[in-house]
């Protein structure tokens, strides 16, 4: 259900105000417990838009038809107790709680990931002639300031927010992309499973996914996992993701200034 929420907000968030796609995910957030009672011809009414447009929406968002759409509502309840909660969450404490459980979190973090991975992953950043990742809501976001800090370094790399055109660019990079996938879970790697990926054989991108789900091993798409450890709950991320990119940054730029201070 999470991840229709993550499918919808996406949608929102890159459709122009006033368009079809954005009246429709918004009615649909905006009435998430009610959704999985309407038929196509009422979502369509209550939106503005003729059944077709509907239908073309669920499409366009991996569905065959709206009531395979329909369907993933019908397990809605209020996740707010379930989003909100944390190891050591304390009521009458809450901003020391809150913010004891992120330190905890990021310890773990340190202890966790492994440097020599992200200096790799920073020299291969500097090797491919093109660099791209991809996430989503609090991913995307880590992802867009890691895109801000590698101009530092003279890095422009490519990212988008919409999960279909992620699709359609891995399907197009080249043996010449990087391209980094930062997922925590691994719900946006699923997703990909779904779509079942067509990547050439023999010209296909790196692909390297950043995760705290040990439960990955090997993975016909996935050239190389880069894990770490957290605790479950709202305290874990984006601040691991956030810790990650920031080394990530460090090291390319580090690196590139000790690659031309040895070539002068």
């Amino acid at each position: 259900m999470f991840n229709m929420v993550i499918i919808l907000l996406a949608t929102l968030n890159s459709e122009p105000v006033g368009t079809n796609d954005y009246r429709i995910s918004r009615f649909i957030l905006s009435n998430l417990k009610e959704i999985h009672q309407y038929n196509i011809s009422q979502l369509a009414k209550a939106c503005f838009v003729s059944n077709s447009s509907i239908s073309r929406f669920c499409r366009k968002i991996g569905f065959r038809d709206f009531n395979e759409l329909k369907h993933q509502f019908f397990q809605w309840t209020d996740i707010g107790r379930e989003k909100f909660a944390y190891q050591g969450c304390r009521e009458e404490a809450l901003k020391d709680s809150y913010i004891d459980g992120i330190i905890e979190n990021l310890q773990l973090l340190k202890k966790s990931i492994q440097a020599q991975e992200l200096q790799q992953l920073a020299r291969d950043i500097l090797t491919f002639s093109k660099v791209a990742a991809f996430g989503s809501l609090h991913s995307q976001s880590v992802v867009l300031n890691l895109q801000t800090d590698l101009l530092t370094s003279g890095i422009v790399m490519d990212t988008r927010t919409r999960f279909q055109e992620q699709l359609e660019y891995i399907e197009e990079a080249d043996s010449e992309t990087l391209i980094l996938l930062f997922s925590r879970g691994g719900s946006h790697l699923k997703r990909f499973l779904i779509h079942d990926l067509q990547l050439s054989q023999s010209n296909r991108p790196k692909i390297v996914m950043i995760t705290a789900n040990r439960g990955f091993r090997t993975n016909k798409y996935i050239d190389q996992f880069v894990y770490y450890d957290e605790l479950e709950g709202f305290t874990a991320y984006p601040y691991a993701f956030e810790a990650i990119k920031g080394i990530l940054a460090l090291e390319v730029y580090m690196q590139k200034n000790k690659n031309e201070k040895h070539l002068k």
